[in-house]
């Protein structure tokens, strides 16, 4: 007799046990054993309303899986039978799967909480929203499978700020140190970091993908280059802190706004100033274009809004709040204005008119944020009242009140397709709400301090968050839990690097060890002993026959990726090594430390060819040209160097 532990159904008491499930297979000849209905919805309507009219119907289906475990001529049965039954409101929670074959099953949405699935066969499964809390998940196959929590991005200082580029190929990190942290979204590698001589307080993409712009303490605006990490343009004006940047919807010109009580329009080409508004009686916390690019909105602690008209250089005040404006948005048309202040309030104002057409009130705290639907006829609103309101603009009321945060809730953002809405808050968690019902379908756990910003990708496949516990998390909108549970390391990670084939993964951290993980099943096979300090990098050679690592312990080492032997000790640095990188073709190797120095190792014999000297303070940031015959460094003595790989001179200092 086989049994299947704890299966509950819709009113979350559990089902009959299924003890009386026979180790008599079923009928092969049945279409459900060898054809695959999981892509058929039609077909999966009907049968889902078998499961709930006819309860041997789902004793058969139950039966499936659990033959599953032992042979696997029944994995499309199997898979069909789970999609089927998650489709019917079966819940899995606590069930014994382990071992079960099921591979191209959709079971989205499903409840399987603390279930057991080691060594189940869950390849290329949509995992897309169900809940698998607690869930066992050791030694599973998960190629492909659309599941969980995306790569850490881990930073040294508090995130303030997270977005997307329009393309959604990059994402940028803006850090409290003034530092902006560009990673590509293909592979979520890190491409820049863009250095600002103080800290940076606002960021904005180019509707082109091409740049960013950032606002600083110092009261510049500077313009960086995305593809190559350049700043192109030091925009000099503002006399206090620049609190937003934002580009107009041709990519054109830039706005700025700061605590100098001005705004300020500049040319993206010339970085020349070409509109500077002057009305604001206190600090303005923001500025944005409108979609049609004629006009600018600000907000201010003045307690006002002012909608600036480039083209005629005139400007409506719009009055009415008695507190700080905190956020304002434009509806997708530009017609229409929301604000969110202080006050505890939501305003819709007409852009023509300058009239207040509505007035929301519910909120109990502070508004910080307020944004437009996708399609427009919603406003989002959230609070340090811990919840988000959803507004029906046409009529003037409260869909939805979202409660379930247990601190104030810092943004809100919508889905694409807008029926979904995320919410970030100083609980450490993120929300994803269904738009229609008001149903909290999820809550993304894992930050370890308050959420302060959140975004979806641009195809709404993803969501990004930022928290002041200098991470960016990147989760599929899906489970909210890691794809695999790889414990190992005894202190955090610092590093993540997969092999050129994408078979291993491998991992550094505050500890004197690098780990090799199965990407298959998510399994150490081989830890790499022998630095006497904490290994901060491990990366692979192009070929992926070498590993090398560094450390703190002025070191760098040679690992034979198969049998993980340590070929060579590259002695040299006088401190702490911090970075290294392979040339293309693999020859050599750059290390670069606290010495200041970089220093260009061969492969093969493990000695030192180049010492390059000239930076005097920390190096960041090494890479080789794709050609492999010149290598940049990036210090924070605020310059960059390129170096000669043949000869080792310097070839130019770029000052930033």
């Amino acid at each position: 007799m086989s049994t299947v532990s704890v299966v509950r159904s819709d009113d979350h008491d559990p089902v009959e046990s299924m003890s009386t499930i026979t180790g008599q297979e079923p009928d092969f000849k049945s279409p459900l054993a060898w054809r695959s209905f999981v892509n058929e919805p039609s077909v999966l309507q009907f049968l889902e309303e078998r499961v709930q009219q006819e309860p041997l119907f789902k004793q058969l289906l139950l039966g499936y899986i659990e033959h599953s475990k032992k042979d696997k001529k029944w994995r499309t049965a199997a898979s069909n039978a789970i999609t089927i039954l998650v489709r019917a409101g079966v819940q899995f929670i606590d069930a014994d799967l382990q071992g079960i074959q099921i591979p191209g099953a959709d079971i989205s949405y499903g409840m399987f909480d603390s279930v057991q699935l080691q060594g189940a066969d869950l390849r290329h499964v949509d995992l897309r929203g169900a809940w698998m809390r607690r869930a066992n998940l050791s030694r599973v196959q998960m190629t492909d499978v659309q599941f969980g929590e995306l790569p850490l991005l881990k930073q040294k200082h508090r995130v303030e700020s997270c977005a997307y580029s329009p393309d959604g190929k990059t994402i940028a990190a803006g850090l409290c140190n003034g530092k902006i942290a560009v990673y590509s979204t293909l592979d979520w590698k890190h491409l820049w970091t863009l250095i600002s001589s103080s800290d940076a307080l606002s960021m904005a993409y180019s509707p082109n993908n091409d740049q960013i712009a950032s606002g600083s303490v110092d009261g510049t605006v500077r313009l960086w280059n995305i593809l190559t990490g350049a700043c192109i343009h030091l925009l000099k004006g503002h006399v206090k802190d620049v609190h937003s940047v934002a580009y107009s919807p041709q990519g054109h010109h830039v706005a700025s706004a700061s605590n100098d009580k001005t705004v300020k329009v500049w040319d993206v080409e010339t970085g020349e100033c070409c509109y500077f508004g002057i009305g604001h009686t206190n600090e303005v916390y923001e500025v944005v274009y409108s979609p049609r690019g004629g006009q600018i909105a600000s907000n201010s602690y003045d307690k006002t809004v002012r909608l600036w008209n480039i083209d005629t250089e005139t400007c409506h005040v719009l009055r009415g709040h008695n507190n700080r404006v905190l956020s304002i948005a434009y509806s997708r048309d530009g017609d229409q204005l929301a604000s969110a202040s202080e006050d505890m309030t939501v305003r819709l104002w007409n852009v023509a008119t300058g009239e207040c057409q509505r007035i929301f009130t519910g909120h109990i705290n502070a508004v910080s944020f307020v944004m437009y639907s996708p399609n427009g006829d919603q406003v989002a609103s959230c609070s340090s009242d811990c919840s988000v309101r959803l507004w029906d603009i046409e009529r003037g009321v409260c869909l939805h009140t979202l409660n379930g945060h247990i601190g104030s809730v810092q943004r809100v953002a919508y889905s694409p397709r807008g029926d979904l809405i995320a919410s970030a808050s100083n609980d450490k968690t993120v929300r994803l709400w269904d738009v229609e019902t008001g149903i909290c379908r999820q809550t993304l756990t894992g930050h370890s301090d308050g959420v302060y910003s959140v975004a979806f990708s641009p195809k709404g496949d993803h969501v990004a968050s930022g928290s002041e516990d200098c991470t960016v998390r990147l989760w599929d909108i899906g489970t909210g839990t890691s794809r695999h549970n790889s414990n190992g390391h005894g202190s955090s990670v610092w590093n993540v690097e997969s092999s050129p084939k994408g078979d291993q993964i491998a991992t550094c951290g505050g500890e004197k060890t690098a780990r090799l993980w199965d990407v298959e099943t998510g399994t150490c096979f081989r830890t790499l002993r022998g630095h006497d300090d904490w290994v901060h990098r491990v990366v692979y050679s192009p070929r992926g026959d070498q590993i090398a690592t560094c450390s703190s312990d002025k070191t760098v080492r040679l690992w034979n990726a198969e049998t993980g032997e340590c070929t060579h000790i590259l002695i040299g640095h006088i401190h702490t090594v911090r970075n290294i990188t392979y040339s293309p073709d693999g020859d050599t190797l750059v290390s670069t430390g606290h010495d200041d120095t970089v220093r260009i190792w061969d492969v093969e014999s493990g000695e030192c060819r180049h010492m390059l000297t000239g930076h005097i303070y920390g190096i960041n940031r090494i890479v080789y040209s794709p050609r492999g015959n010149l290598i940049a460094s990036a210090s924070d003595d605020k310059s960059a160097r390129l170096w000669d790989v043949t000869s080792g001179h310097c070839r130019a200092v770029i000052q930033g």
